[in-house]
């Protein structure tokens, strides 16, 4: 047992401070880090890790996964779809509504962004959104398209989605 210098205080061995009254017990400047042995890194682990895809096949399925509960919103077979959310009064409707992810307390606009499929590849617009558009922590400028790989997380205000694809 340790006993506190200021207030006599037990405490067990290797705590740094009281417990009760917050003191140092040690001296920092005399607490030392040790090297441990941890062994090879085996590749075998990090080969199991599907590459970034960038470039899809039209057999590709997309989906779009929201991070904080884990839903999966599947996408149909068309080349485009707008994201946003849903309000009343509004004449214009998102292809894909995202006011059960609590869109509106994270910052998603009506019409937020764009998902196109063409040639070969996704990509997102951003449509003048107010909370700005995300890729990967990169910010989209509003109306310029950028790539989507498989694996790409895309913000929508504060609202996390992870984009995917599947063969």
């Amino acid at each position: 047992m340790i006993m506190c210098p200021i207030c006599q205080h037990q405490e067990v061995e290797g705590a740094l401070f009281c417990s009760e009254c917050g003191a140092q017990l040690h001296n920092m400047g005399s607490l030392a880090t040790h090297n441990i042995q941890t062994g090879e890194m085996r590749g075998e682990a990090f080969d199991a890790v599907p590459p970034k895809r960038s470039v899809i096949s039209a057999s590709d399925a997309m989906t779009l996964q929201i991070l904080d509960g884990g839903q999966i919103i599947p996408l149909a077979d068309r080349s485009e779809f707008t994201m946003g959310r849903v309000s009343d009064g509004q004449t214009i409707m998102p292809d894909i509504d995202l006011t059960p992810y609590q869109a509106y307390e994270c910052g998603v606009s009506r019409l937020h962004a764009v998902l196109k499929r063409s040639q070969g590849k996704v990509t997102i617009m951003d449509l003048g959104s107010s909370n700005g558009t995300y890729v990967d922590g990169i910010r989209l400028q509003p109306e310029n398209e950028l790539p989507l790989s498989h694996g790409s997380i895309v913000s929508l205000g504060k609202l996390k989605i992870q984009f995917l694809l599947q063969r």
